[in-house]
Parts: structure tokens; sequence; C-alpha cells
């Protein structure tokens, strides 16, 4: 007979409270809410990476053209002090 007096303190009611069955709704809903804005998120930050590969494509190439002009004035520069130097020499006898 103590076997059994326990086991009549312990009842699991089949029951469904209401109250149980709006917080889980409540709960799905929310994390529903947040993982479509995780979702937002993650394609707003695409766009930014997207956006930032543009823009060092962009100055990759301005770089290159920076520095192409640069070449070229060193190489006028060097051509002008060239013809500067021969002149020089070819007025001292």
């Amino acid at each position: 007979m103590s076997d059994q007096q326990p086991r009549e303190n312990w009842h699991v009611s089949k029951t469904i409270n209401i109250t149980h069955l709006l917080t889980t709704m409540a709960m799905l809903l929310s994390a529903l809410w947040y993982l479509a804005g995780q979702d937002t998120r993650i394609s707003q930050a695409e766009l930014n990476i997207r956006h930032l590969q543009d823009q060092r494509v962009q100055d990759r190439e301005t770089s290159e053209k920076k520095f192409d002009e640069l070449k070229t004035d060193l190489r006028l520069i060097n051509s002008k002090l060239d013809r500067l130097i021969e002149n020089q020499t070819y007025e001292r006898p």
C-alpha cells in the first residue's frame, strides 16, 4: 500500500491550459519575428559588402590611372632634365 500512495499524489492533467497555449504561440511568433529581422540584417550586410567591393575596384582603377599619369609626368621631367644637361654640356666647351 505504501507503493501506491506516492503514485496517487502525482497527477498529470491531460487538459491544455489556454494561457500555456497563448504563451507558446507568443513565443513562436516572437521567434519568427526575430528570425525575419536577422534575414533583413543579413541582406543589408550583403549589400554593404557588395558596395564596398565595388568601391575598392573603382579606387584601384583610379589609383592605377593616377600612377600611370605620374609615370608619364616623371618621364617628361626626365627627358627635360636630359635636354637641359645636354644643353649645358654643349654650352661649356
